[in-house]
């Protein structure tokens, strides 16, 4: 029988931390929770996804996403079918964010203190906040991923992918700024187009098309400071035609939420986004997951979030 609420543990996340503490954070889970409670570890990318899918249809009403924000997209997409609709309606999610960036808590406001999740999952309350769909193409045939946080297409999928086949030793910040200083000088900005909500189309010189349901990524920088997670909208924030010294100029701006008005942004939002980014990366909560990136889609209230 499953448990009522399930920890899904990523025990690489945090460069290996997460797995050489764990034993220290499940014993104080059992002090203050008891004993009624499962573990699952992930042994292998896309392992979340279906421990989490497990967990739901077999009635547990918690799933606990225990990593960073890579798991945690992982955990979402196995919390919702094909259709977008949750496998258990009934279901929680909540999150102990450990991993290199944690960027989703950031829009929270949330720690990553083992006593503050006791006491959310102690709480009564919950919180229905939006998802996204990221549909793609790979080998020709259709693809689809949900995510929580946000989307890019462009050069913040080459920085994720360097990121994440590299050490992050050093932390969320200095990790994808050295990954950030060692991509951008050899990026070359693509051409574009993206409709919203069925409008006209736009085509452009683009570095970076930032999709957003939360306000962070890059361990820290703040592409959309107004995103709201439960407005039923997507806050898309286009970086256009620049080159790696004005990257540079105005990477402090970036990391304070200070760069819409800058020459080079557009922002506005979108229940939808239909866009054509030829062979971009696709970055979704932090993780690559593939190229030819077609339609973005808000899931309104999708998941049920311990708050």
């Amino acid at each position: 029988m499953t448990a009522d609420i399930v920890f899904i543990v990523n025990p690489v996340s945090g460069n290996g931390r997460t797995g050489r503490h764990w034993r220290t954070y499940e014993a104080y889970f059992r002090r203050h929770l008891g004993e009624s409670f499962g573990v699952r570890m992930t042994e292998r990318p896309g392992h979340a996804a279906a421990l989490a899918k497990d967990a739901v249809t077999q009635g547990a009403t918690t799933v606990v996403s225990v990593g960073g924000d890579g798991t945690l997209n992982e955990v979402t997409n196995g919390l919702l079918d094909g259709t977008g609709r949750p496998w258990n309606p009934e279901a929680r999610l909540a999150v102990l964010s450990l991993g290199t960036g944690s960027d989703f808590i950031k829009t929270l406001g949330e720690t990553r203190r083992p006593e503050d999740l006791v006491a959310r999952l102690q709480g009564d309350r919950v919180r229905a906040i939006d998802a996204g769909v990221c549909e793609y193409s790979e080998a020709g045939a259709p693809r689809s991923r949900y995510f929580l946080n946000v989307a890019e297409v462009g050069s913040g999928g080459a920085v994720v992918d360097r990121v994440n086949r590299t050490t992050k030793i050093l932390g969320g910040k200095t990790s994808f700024l050295l990954a950030i200083l060692r991509t951008l000088p050899r990026y070359v900005n693509t051409h574009m187009t993206y409709a919203a909500d069925g409008g006209p189309r736009t085509e452009a010189v683009v570095n970076d098309l930032v999709v957003a349901n939360g306000r962070f990524f890059g361990g820290g920088l703040q592409p959309a400071p107004h995103a709201e997670l439960d407005d039923g909208l997507f806050d898309v924030v286009v970086i256009g035609d620049i080159d790696f010294k004005t990257t540079r100029k105005n990477l402090d701006l970036l990391r304070e939420g200070k760069h819409l008005d800058l020459p080079y942004i557009t922002w506005f939002r979108a229940r939808e986004l239909a866009v054509h980014g030829g062979e971009e990366m696709i970055d979704l909560d932090g993780e690559y997951v593939g190229r030819r990136a077609q339609r973005f889609e808000v899931l309104p209230h999708a998941v049920r979030l311990v708050d």
